[in-house]
């Protein structure tokens, strides 16, 4: 076939074509346009599973750490002072600081509200508490017992008592002042989860994430 003949042929293959409503360069153009169009949708269904899990995972982590208080216990069926923070949500919560708020006032620590809230009252408890075990009349019944909260651990619906006060006669005047003064003390809790994420908390039910806690300033 000569060159004219072949020239020919292709320009009734072009005409051809374009009677189609498409050439052969807008057929790549196309093909690679759906190329790309199907990369992106998977890449997009990617991260929304990979989203969908690490939410999974957050949800399956996260703690809900809640401040409560009591005067009853109700197995031994006999007054006792609980203080207790409990952890609502389902995954550990490490606790990393906790402010003991009263009177509009911060304290770093349960002695130092104590301290604040009933010292008369406490000095002359622990001065007794002192002096009978001093005189060999050590009684283990209605102690004021503390329990450490930094960097303690408190599991999914789990909870721990960090203060437990039995009534007796001994103690009445002390456990009868923080008895009433319990209910002026709120907590601010500081916690993370086991994936480092941390939140505060002072009102039972409302969390505010944050990127850690703050270290902890003792004034006692």
């Amino acid at each position: 076939m000569s060159d004219k003949n072949e020239e020919q042929a292709k320009l009734i293959q072009e005409n051809e074509d374009k009677k189609a409503g498409i050439s052969s360069e807008k057929l790549n153009l196309i093909i690679a346009l759906c190329a790309i169009l199907i990369s992106a949708a998977s890449f997009y269904a990617t991260y929304l599973q990979a989203d969908a899990a690490e939410r999974q995972v957050k949800a399956m982590t996260l703690p809900l750490v809640q401040f409560s208080s009591g005067n009853w216990d109700n197995e031994a069926r006999k007054q006792e002072l609980t203080l207790t923070l409990k952890n609502a949500g389902v995954g550990p919560a490490i606790i990393k600081r906790v402010d003991y708020k009263y009177q509009q006032q911060s304290y770093s620590s349960l002695n130092a509200f104590y301290k604040a809230c009933c010292s008369e009252e406490a000095t002359e408890y622990f001065s007794r508490v002192k002096q009978n075990a001093e005189m060999g009349k050590a009684n283990t019944d209605g102690l004021y017992i503390t329990t450490p909260l930094i960097n303690s651990i408190i599991p999914g619906q789990e909870e721990t008592p960090f203060l437990t006060f039995a009534l007796t006669e001994d103690n009445q005047i002390f456990w009868q002042k923080l008895n009433d003064e319990r209910f002026n003390l709120t907590l601010k809790v500081c916690y993370c989860s086991l994936l480092d994420e941390c939140y505060n908390t002072e009102q039972n039910g409302i969390v505010e994430p944050i990127e850690f806690c703050p270290a902890l300033l003792r004034s006692d």
